[in-house]
């Protein structure tokens, strides 16, 4: 009993002398705090994937001031909660705010990562299906060969039952506008909904895909999306594009049809932009067998061949819990390197991995072992040091697209999204949107503005992030040097309006 009491004393005495050591007296120990902690940082700095970015003074303005902007903006909307909750509750906040409308007038370079079908506004697809008298709307629920909601082209008295002429649905109910337009967007679920996300994702791209189809409505569909990007300062798209036959109502066209409409929307476009261009990531389904995609990869070659600028790469997408590994092509992908020897070019992988959050999804491994180009999503590549130092070692892009990653689940928090790590661990990346108008909003400003935020990037990473979009970007060497020099001038005319705006200010 002695003897415990006096360990007790003891204990006691020692813990109350290392309370009263004051805590600067750690340098006399024998421990160099500050120089340490300054060592670490540095370094930390150093090995960012911004490291070699440098600001002006001016920037170093700019910076400052979009700091306070931001800090003022979470101080009014809630902090943290903001940016965590559903992006269609907040839109409305976002839009109204100063930041947002700086980062609209800010140029973006290139968006690397969308689909075809999911780039325009909804609400313009709407109103332009209803103008045209041989669009048809699908009314039944619960049928087998269409969906609720599906939109179709028919010439008049040759649709199918459940069909009815959109404006004419429109006219005799009054809500169904709003209802389609919820049809064709995907709300952002409840965390403790037991909603099959990727099933309601895909039924979208299903709801318009007859429309988007319809060739006199296919060039306006994209002659509008290419506007809509170049209005948010965004001069090249890369699209991953499900090519398939376009239609009328007397004919039906081969895919090289497609191809052609998009260069002369392109042309069209380049008349009044002449900055803009479009390059084609020609994109199957994981879902698909080997030999579907030995098919597929034999046609890419053929179209690269013959649209050498517009086709850029090849990809695979579908959600990776249920879509085959990329592995389960490793045939197809072992006859890429004869199709290189016979077509005399190379045709770059550009590969979905990673859209996961398992650390048994080893898709990032073979997509990287693959010499893949960039990365779509790579939301669990910080779970693999390894893949994590290759990625840095060979330069591979990764596509980040924050919202779509919130609004289909894979990270609910924005704020713990894994680019925080990827990019201070030197991995570059760039912005993008996935599918902007599925999630209700056309453009890249959303993605740029609700990542400034949950991130706290600073102006040296957006910097970075816009000019990686153009700078891996799959472009002739020519083409990237012209797009390079073009988003260089804006981004310093960018630089400089804001200069302006900032003296006024202080005047």
């Amino acid at each position: 009993m002695y003897l415990l009491k006096a360990l007790l004393i003891i204990q006691l005495l020692l813990g109350t002398s290392c309370r009263e050591q004051p805590e600067n007296d750690l340098a006399s120990s024998g421990i160099d705090h500050a120089g340490s902690k300054k060592e670490l940082l540095e370094f930390d700095r150093e090995n960012g994937f911004a490291h070699d970015i440098q600001l002006t003074e001016i920037e170093l303005r700019i910076e400052k001031e979009l700091s306070s902007l931001r800090a003022n903006f979470l101080k009014v909307n809630g902090g943290q909660a903001f940016f965590n909750k559903p992006f269609q509750k907040v839109i409305q906040t976002v839009e109204e705010s100063r930041l947002f409308r700086l980062i609209q007038n800010m140029p973006k370079g290139g968006l690397l990562h969308c689909h075809s079908g999911g780039i325009t506004d909804i609400s313009w697809l709407i109103t332009q299906a209803r103008n045209l008298p041989e669009c048809f709307v699908f009314t039944l629920k619960g049928h087998t060969d269409f969906v609720y909601g599906q939109l179709a082209i028919f010439n008049q008295g040759e649709q199918p039952k459940g069909f009815i002429q959109l404006d004419e649905k429109f006219e005799t109910d009054k809500n169904f506008e709003n209802e389609l337009f919820g049809l064709l967007t995907l709300q952002e679920p409840a965390q403790n909904t037991d909603i099959d996300i990727w099933e309601e994702f895909e039924k979208r791209f299903l709801r318009i895909s007859r429309l988007v189809a319809y060739r006199p409505f296919f060039k306006a569909y994209y002659e509008r999306a290419f506007l809509d990007l170049i209005e948010d300062n965004i001069y090249h798209v890369e699209i991953r594009f499900i090519l398939e036959e376009l239609y009328d109502l007397d004919t039906s066209y081969p895919i090289e049809i497609t191809l052609k409409d998009l260069e002369e929307v392109t042309t069209n476009i380049q008349k009044e932009f002449p900055e803009f261009s479009l390059s084609i990531i020609y994109t199957s389904f994981k879902f698909f067998d080997v030999n579907t995609i030995d098919e597929q990869l034999k046609t890419a070659y053929d179209l690269k061949k013959k649209y050498p600028d517009l086709i850029s790469g090849f990809d695979l997408v579908a959600e990776e819990a249920r879509g085959n590994s990329i592995s389960y092509f490793d045939k197809s992908w072992a006859k890429m390197e004869a199709f290189t020897e016979q077509y005399g070019f190379e045709l770059p992988l550009l590969l979905h991995a990673g859209e996961s959050r398992s650390t048994g999804n080893e898709n990032l491994y073979d997509a990287i072992l693959l010499n893949t180009k960039r990365i779509g999503h790579g939301l669990n590549l910080s779970y693999y040091p390894s893949l994590t130092k290759k990625v840095v070692q060979e330069n591979i892009l990764v596509e980040l697209s924050p919202l779509s990653n919130k609004i289909l689940g894979y990270v609910p928090d924005l704020g713990n999204h894994p680019a925080r790590v990827l990019m201070s661990r030197g991995v570059q990346c760039s912005i993008s949107s996935d599918d902007p108008s599925v999630f209700g909003y056309k453009g890249l400003s959303y993605d740029f503005f609700m990542a400034y935020i949950a991130w706290e990037l600073n102006l040296k990473e957006i910097k970075k992030l816009v000019f990686n979009s153009i700078e891996h970007a799959n472009l002739t060497n020519n083409r990237k040097k012209s797009a390079m020099q073009n988003l260089t001038e804006a981004w310093d005319e960018f630089v400089s309006e804001f200069a302006i705006e900032l003296e006024d200010k202080d005047f």
